[in-house]
């Protein structure tokens, strides 16, 4: 009888033998691939697929503030780059039910419900937005007139993209949220692209939920965070170029005029030049030049951004800005001790917040959830083991610039939003990320390891246990 040939040569279950090796190999060139992806790519692809699902999860006007920053992004297409002398905008007759309906609710200090359903004058998205309204225009106040136009670019853009193609209202409002992502993620891209080290760490604070909240949103926070990402990055860049040319320093100042300038606040972060050395500039004089112009821009942009937004509605109903900076000015240890209650009271809250409380910061995530951002983020930097050649003097203008920018930051609250007197700075968790940022990269690659930084670090935890400690017993007992 004749034997097949096949069924002697190959052994029973030779075809399955090897197949462990195969998917070891597959999962090999899977592992390399990822290894070999650049990281500005990764968060690409992440930023945009969570962004454009977000930009239509989240219901219309629950980002905090989104209908003020709506309104005001429309009025930009408008041709109105400011509210007016009295802190009004004007919109088309179609926004009276959307004004009327939004004006009734934020007025309320919780800020919008988590749903509209059931609310007198609300009876769905399209009918609210769409529907026809009275003749003519109606007028609004705008809750953030003393921003500049810059932060309502991109918004404005979808909206006039939408506009000429005969879109209504809610279609315009979607294109609005997705100018703003769009422009959000390409700079948090060329912010992560450009970083000389640290890209981990611009990625993982990009990729925040309260980060991506706001970016996926028509609030110009998204440029805000944005923006002062990608100048800290820019900077930091531009101080490990062995020669800058004049283009580079075009760019720097013109993203210190317009990115330091989106909200009132962050101008500290031009102490970012610090970083640069004269040699890289062609000596000491265009070093000079170099800071005071960069400083001059911020400066200038500034004021005229506040020369066009100041009106007599913010000055009769809080004293003003000008009268709350001369109380800062006259009484800077009574507006210290301010801040710090309020560090040490809302502390926690600003950290939660800065990670992600969604909504009008009524909708908390698991938390576990926040637990696993603080365990990751500690495994992170004790295991981490890029090499960062980062001189002291440096770290320590990064950690330094971190508190300018939040001491700018409690000023410009202070100033703006509340009454002269009052014993409260109005911080969210969402204004600090450019300072967590700072903080960061200021100690991003230290070796804990090494007995001299350990003991370090360990000095100043128990330095910090120490004042803290000394603080609540001086305040029990010496109230």
């Amino acid at each position: 009888m004749a034997m097949d040939v096949a069924s002697i040569s190959t052994p029973p279950g030779a075809g399955t033998s090897d197949r462990p090796q195969r998917v070891r190999r597959f999962w090999g060139r899977v592992r390399m691939a990822v290894t070999r992806t650049r990281l500005e790519y990764v968060f690409l692809v992440i930023a945009l697929a969570w962004g454009v699902a977000q930009v239509f999860i989240v219901p219309p006007l629950q980002v905090p503030d989104e209908g003020d920053h709506w309104f005001r992004a429309w009025a930009l297409t408008d041709g109105q780059f400011t509210a007016d002398r009295q802190g009004m905008i004007t919109l088309p007759g179609v926004f009276a039910r959307t004004v009327d309906l939004y004006t009734r609710l934020v007025s309320d200090s919780r800020g919008l419900p988590v749903s509209l359903e059931g609310q007198a004058g609300f009876s769905g998205y399209v009918d609210l937005f769409n529907s026809p309204g009275p003749a003519g225009i109606v007028s609004v106040a705008s809750r953030v007139s003393a921003y500049g136009p810059m932060g309502y670019l991109p918004q404005a853009v979808g909206i006039g993209i939408g506009r000429l193609a005969g879109a209504p209202p809610l279609t315009c409002f979607y294109l609005a949220r997705l100018g703003d992502l769009f422009a959000a993620v390409a700079l948090l891209f060329f912010a992560i692209r450009l970083a000389p080290f640290g890209k981990q760490l611009f990625t993982l604070l990009a990729l925040l939920p309260m980060t991506m909240f706001e970016l996926a949103s028509v609030s110009c926070d998204a440029l805000t965070i944005s923006g002062a990402m990608f100048f800290t990055s820019l900077l930091l860049w531009a101080s490990a170029r062995v020669r800058l040319r004049g283009i580079d320093v075009v760019v720097m100042l013109s993203a210190a005029a317009v990115l330091l300038n989106v909200k009132p606040g962050y101008w500290a972060l031009v102490l970012l030049v610090l970083l640069i050395r004269p040699a890289q500039l062609g000596g000491r004089t265009r070093y000079v030049a170099f800071v005071v112009a960069s400083a001059l821009v911020v400066t200038g942009v500034f004021l005229a951004v506040f020369g066009l937004t100041t009106t007599g509605a913010r000055v009769e109903a809080a004293g003003g800005p000008q009268a709350q900076l001369l109380f800062i000015a006259h009484q800077p240890l009574d507006f210290l001790r301010i801040l710090w209650s309020n560090l040490v009271n809302e502390s926690f809250r600003w950290t939660l917040e800065s990670i992600g409380v969604l909504g009008w910061l009524a909708i908390p995530l698991p938390p576990a959830f926040y637990l696993f951002v603080v365990v990751v983020g500690l495994v992170f930097f004790l295991r981490m083991r890029e090499e960062v050649s980062l001189q002291l003097w440096r770290r320590a203008l990064l950690a330094a610039v971190g508190v300018a920018v939040f001491l700018t930051l409690a000023v410009a609250l202070y100033a703006f939003l509340e009454p002269t007197g009052s014993e409260r700075v109005f911080f969210q968790g969402r204004y600090l990320a450019p300072v967590w940022l700072l903080l960061l990269l200021s100690i991003y690659g230290v070796r804990f390891a090494q007995r001299q930084r350990g003991v370090l670090v360990i000095v100043g935890a128990l330095l910090v246990m120490m004042v803290q400690n000394m603080h609540t017993l001086i305040s029990t007992y010496y109230p």
